[in-house]
């Protein structure tokens, strides 16, 4: 083969080469065109906003007593984050709102006249208990040290109620632990103890409790792949 037909043979086959790569480039630019990814949103499985007026009645505790108005405020905060513009009507503690409405427990019927006396459409109330610090103590498999520590646990439960039928609409229950101290000894004696204040504990606890509690009224995202 003389070198005329070599040089045109790499000649030809460098261009069939460089072809094929724009050819190729451009079918990846075609493709990756014509898909992309979005954000797709998922409506809050609640509908708030499908009330005129929501009444609040403050949360019942087991707990610190002072801790009822920051559970309640939490809550609300929460809610009104989640879907902004809904309207809450806060209308105090059980027993006043009970006594108002001349019932002794908050039943359908309870529901129904709360609906007529404070003109509310639904209606919201929760109860939040915490446990006492509960002792936990481990010690190392070869007896030369010991941990011990304590853990509160917390459960928040809320309800939504539709005060023109006095039916329950809704009703979530979630449950967390936090540790409130611990101490740690080895065999040479030494000893090193930590503790932390309960009610900062709970500080910590109700707003986490309350996020999860309110998943239902928020919306979430996913995200897909279009042409």
């Amino acid at each position: 083969m003389n070198n005329c037909l070599i040089f045109g043979f790499q000649h030809y086959t460098k261009l069939n080469f460089r072809t094929i790569a724009v050819i190729l480039s451009l079918s990846l630019s075609i493709l990756f065109g014509c898909s992309h990814t979005e954000k797709v949103r998922v409506p809050p499985r609640i509908d708030l906003k499908a009330y005129k007026t929501i009444g609040v009645i403050d949360f019942s505790i087991t707990a610190e007593s002072d801790l009822r108005e920051f559970v309640t405020q939490r809550y609300i905060q929460t809610v009104q984050s989640a879907q902004p513009g809904v309207r809450l009507l806060e209308l105090g503690t059980k027993e006043h709102v009970l006594t108002t409405v001349s019932r002794k427990q908050l039943d359908p019927a309870a529901i129904k006249f709360i609906g007529s006396a404070y003109h509310v459409d639904a209606l919201i109330f929760g109860h939040f208990s915490a446990s006492e610090p509960k002792p936990n103590v481990r010690l190392s498999s070869t007896w030369q040290s010991m941990h011990a520590g304590a853990t509160i646990e917390a459960l928040l439960i809320s309800k939504l109620w539709e005060t023109g039928s006095g039916v329950t609409l809704w009703t979530n229950s979630t449950m967390r632990k936090e540790p409130v101290a611990s101490l740690k000894a080895d065999a040479s004696g030494n000893i090193e103890f930590g503790a932390s204040d309960p009610k900062k504990t709970y500080a910590n606890l109700v707003p986490e409790l309350v996020y999860e509690n309110t998943t239902d009224f928020r919306s979430s995202y996913f995200y897909r792949k279009v042409k």
